[in-house]
């Protein structure tokens, strides 16, 4: 045989024969469907819970495998619903961490999470957690848990489902009513399998417990569809999901923007009062079309205020509810931390929301093929002095099972276009679980652009990115990272987020890891050192060596569940020109060999005061750097949180005698006066801007879908009389009304 044939030999057999010790996934629950009622008010006292399927737990951590006996969770589903119940006992029931009542907010609580995946599609599944105040917090999974972008692990995904809980003498118990029309069942075989998973802690010992018996040695195990508890619903009929959302919205905004002569800033005034509409309409159980007109999304929180001092791009989460309906469909790796499309380009610029004129979304499964369009056109607008055009912005997404059940080939293809420009970027990407938690990723894309097709120039390698990935993803022993990364000259797809551009890169991570289950014998729960992460960035046609790095670190948890972290590293750095952090802060170019170290301390999530802590000092570049990153939390009570983070910098270099200290404080006050009204105030400053950024939101939610909100945003110019001419006292301030009502099928 030759060599070829005996490679592709063993390719095919990684592939056949991924192999699964966890012996479970070979068993298929059956659940049973109830005639019961429910009366939704916490308490497991109606008649259904006793003959539903139940389900016993197992500790996860620290003393991973050992039985719990205190803890039952239970499935049964109707005509419309599906019901899940939680018996959580606790042999110190006065000590259950119960803190928070704000919607997907989390301080610590105890919590119950019932994961589900409809299909058993081993890739997708939602999640569905309750604390025993009755504040819930939903999450969408995809990609079984591997990362392909940001939206992989996308807990600012919501659904519409009811939950309550009741503190008992024992403990507490909770029951769930979730719509079947979400859960998106399909009849398979001529019955519907899906997977499930629960998961509960007791905060007060640091314990997590699971079903079924997930394994703690794997990377993200608790999340990983493919882990899941195979069960067949007996008898269940999937619904078709419809959705109709009509919003109502009152605005007021004031903005200043320098006049034509340069001489003064002017004042502009708008008053607002719009309505839009968003409709999601179930073609069949499995694939949803969503449509959206006038959309707006000014309730939605501002960003934080970051400070960047290295040579990679920032990248900003997405808030936004209508991008995150399937999310994770839409991942497409580029290489570490880089996507092929990124959401925040789409009706936003500079910071500022463009209005969007609507859109729409196709999303679902048809056989072994994964389908996602989206499409949205941007309104005409101006930002600061310059005129943006309207635009339209679509995504293609295919990907096909193959191999098995946790491995896909895809492809994508995004378009930006407007009157007078074009961007195109087409790609195909894999994924490949080759067993024994071995995974490749790989992508090509080609990106061209220009102001009509017809004026495309031909395209080749300069238009290329392409990135490869080898991952173990384990937690102990000995596991490791590989990726690789190309970047064309001419590479420029105008809907992605990429860390850094043209450039070869080379990132090799090599781990070691420990558990301990004991903590009369060690004093660490899980220990792991990083001996080797290395980085490598090269000039496309490796004339240049860019960037070189290597960290190493050593982080060690404490069975309390606080953390601590050390490492040092050393750093090249080759600049081909000069590098601006501030007015004050640029770097010439030239090369430049220094070397950094630092240690952080993380508090467990159990207290109700934490304070994280990190610092770092050592050269940079030319200089010398001293960072301090703070971001303590006080949970008041129920009612009051503060939280807050501090970054704190100091550049010296004294060769060029200058120096700046940059500070970017922020302090936020969350309170809930029970599960319905909440709302935040949040400061931050930035000294780089010279600016304070102020914003008020409250929230009234009746139910799920149905919202009312108030919305204040404001920046403050701190520095003003040190421009010419003077600044304004603020550059924007907004305030917004907006009203919102889920019709539900």
């Amino acid at each position: 045989m030759r060599l070829s044939e005996m490679g592709i030999s063993l390719l095919l057999f990684l592939l056949s024969e991924a192999s699964w010790a966890q012996t479970y996934l070979d068993t298929v629950k059956r659940i049973q469907k109830t005639d019961k009622a429910l009366v939704l008010d916490g308490f497991l006292d109606e008649t259904l819970w006793k003959e539903a399927a139940n389900f016993g737990f197992m500790e996860w951590r620290p003393d991973w495998g050992k039985r719990d006996s205190l803890t039952t969770f239970y499935i049964t589903f109707d005509n419309r619903y599906l019901y899940v119940g939680l018996d959580a006992k606790d042999s110190q029931p006065n000590k259950i961490i119960n803190r928070n009542l704000i919607r997907d907010g989390w301080y610590g609580d105890d919590f119950f999470a019932f994961q589900i995946d409809p299909n058993r599609t081993q890739k997708n599944a939602f999640v569905f957690s309750i604390y025993p105040s009755g504040a819930r917090y939903d999450m969408a999974i995809a990609n079984n848990n591997i990362p392909l972008g940001r939206s992989t692990n996308n807990p600012a995904y919501d659904m519409i489902w009811e939950g309550k809980t009741r503190m008992t003498e024992q403990g507490w118990q909770a029951e769930y009513r979730i719509p079947l029309s979400n859960l998106r069942f399909e009849i398979r075989n001529g019955e519907v399998t899906a997977a499930i998973s629960g998961h509960r802690t007791i905060n007060h010992e640091n314990k997590l417990m699971v079903y079924p018996r997930i394994p703690q040695n794997i990377s993200g195990a608790n999340e990983m569809p493919s882990l899941k508890q195979p069960v067949v619903f007996e008898g269940l009929q999937p619904r078709k999901d419809l959705q109709i959302t009509p919003y109502i919205l009152g605005a007021n905004q004031n903005s200043y923007f320098l006049n034509e002569q340069a001489s003064t800033y002017q004042k502009n005034t708008l008053n607002e009062l719009d309505a839009g509409l968003d409709v999601r309409l179930g073609i069949t159980p499995s694939l949803t079309l969503d449509a959206t007109l006038n959309t707006d999304f000014s309730q939605v929180e501002i960003d934080d205020q970051l400070i960047n001092l290295t040579r990679a791009s920032l990248f900003f989460p997405e808030r936004r509810k209508f991008f995150q309906e399937q999310a994770g469909l839409f991942d497409f790796s580029l290489g570490r931390s880089s996507q092929l499309f990124y959401s925040r380009v789409i009706g936003i610029n500079e910071g500022q929301l463009i209005p969007i004129i609507g859109g729409i979304r196709f999303t679902g499964e048809l056989g072994n093929w994964d389908i996602g369009l989206l499409s949205l056109q941007t309104e005409g607008t101006r930002v600061d002095e310059d005129a943006l055009p309207s635009e339209n912005f679509s995504v293609l997404r295919f990907r096909k099972k193959m191999f098995n059940n946790r491995s896909f080939l895809g492809l994508m293809a995004t378009n930006q276009l407007r009157n007078d420009y074009v961007n195109t970027a087409l790609g195909i990407d894999a994924m490949v679980d080759l067993g024994n938690d071995n995974f490749f990723i790989g992508s090509v894309v080609t990106s061209v652009e220009g102001e009509n097709y017809s004026e495309i120039a031909s395209y080749g390698l300069d238009n290329t990115r392409m990135a490869l990935l080898w991952d173990k993803r384990k937690q102990d022993g000995w596991f490791y990272r590989i990726t690789y990364e190309f970047s064309g000259e001419d590479f420029n797809p105008s809907m992605a987020f990429l860390q850094r551009e043209r450039h070869h890169n080379n990132n090799t991570q090599l781990n070691w890891g420990k558990f301990n289950n004991n903590p009369e014998e060690h004093v660490f729960q899980y220990q792991r050192w990083i001996p080797v992460w290395s980085d490598t960035y090269y000039t496309t046609d490796f004339s240049e060596l860019l960037t070189w790095g290597n960290r190493s670190q050593w982080i060690g948890r404490f069975f309390s569940g606080d953390e601590i972290s050390l490492f040092a590293q050393q750093q090249y750095e080759f600049l081909q020109e000069p590098l601006e952090f501030s007015n004050t802060i640029t770097i010439p170019e030239g090369s430049y060999f220094f070397a950094l170290f630092g240690a952080s301390y993380t508090t467990g999530t159990r207290r109700s005061f934490k304070f994280p802590i990190a610092v770092e000092y050592g050269q940079f570049f030319d200089g010398e750097n001293l960072e301090i990153r703070i971001s303590p939390e006080w949970n008041i009570n129920e009612h009051f949180t503060m939280e807050g983070s501090y970054r704190l910098n100091y550049l010296n270099f004294d060769v060029r005698d200058v120096s700046e200290w940059i500070h970017v404080p922020q302090v936020r006050l969350n309170w809930a006066y029970n599960l319905h009204l909440s709302g935040s105030l949040t400061t931050q400053y930035n000294s780089i801007s010279d600016q304070v950024f102020a914003a008020v939101r409250l929230r009234y939610n009746f139910k799920d879908g149905h919202d009312f909100y108030f919305v204040y945003n404001q920046d403050f110019n701190t520095e003003r009389a040190q421009e010419v001419p003077g600044l304004p006292y603020y550059n924007n301030q907004l305030f917004t009304v907006k009203y919102s009502y889920t019709f539900v099928r």
